[in-house]
């Protein structure tokens, strides 16, 4: 189990993020989503684990762990326990599934896990098809996961429907995301939520200076 380096949101989540299943990370631009990832992968590297980023977006920046890696005095070499791939396709993000069967890594992430497929499938004409691969996508992805026991974190975006917003392709996510974490901003302040949960599933956060992110 890999700590999410929030006490609260640990809690909610049984300990942190577990192993075989998929926690979607989601929410609007400048909440923190890329945030927490890292921190994750911080805390699964401090464990000796290995981790592969599936980088969608072109906005992976190695310099964000290093600046998350000093206050908690960890070697920088741990860097290299990292393989990032970057995908540039549909096709490609389809075809890195098969590396994550085939490989040994204490943790997967994919940031962002929609973003191609919206943009390829992007016509009206095209959401039916647009459903049909990211479902398929989705079931491979969620098999491995379960078969070969590895966490798997995703960053997802939400859109805005007639006012109302909405997580991209949140039908099929929900169909196949186990655990999923919604992070938004209200005001000055920062707020997360936990769902499927019973109770109280709320947690209050704020980004450092570092890149870290803390509980208030």
């Amino acid at each position: 189990m890999i700590s999410t380096g929030l006490k609260r949101l640990d809690d909610l989540l049984g300990g942190g993020i577990k192993n075989g299943i998929i926690t979607d990370i989601f929410g609007a631009s400048s909440t923190g989503k890329t945030q927490l990832v890292l921190q994750i992968a911080v805390n699964c590297l401090s464990q000796g684990g290995t981790i592969l980023y599936q980088d969608t977006t072109g906005n992976f920046r190695p310099e964000r762990l290093l600046d998350m890696l000093k206050p908690k005095e960890l070697d920088t070499a741990l860097l290299d326990k990292i393989t990032v791939g970057r995908i540039t396709n549909a096709q490609e993000q389809f075809n890195a599934i098969s590396k994550i069967g085939q490989s040994d890594f204490s943790l997967v992430i994919i940031d962002n896990i929609t973003d191609l497929f919206s943009f390829e499938y992007s016509k009206e004409d095209q959401i039916l098809e647009k459903n049909k691969q990211f479902t398929k996508y989705m079931k491979q992805l969620a098999t491995v996961s379960f078969e070969k026991k590895i966490p798997i974190v995703v960053v997802n975006m939400i859109r805005k429907i007639n006012d109302i917003e909405q997580e991209n392709l949140d039908s099929v996510m929900s169909l196949f995301t186990h655990i999923k974490i919604k992070l938004s901003k209200k005001s000055t302040n920062y707020v997360g939520e936990v769902f499927p949960h019973s109770g109280e599933n709320q947690f209050y956060y704020k980004i450092e200076k570092n890149g870290l992110m803390s509980s208030t």
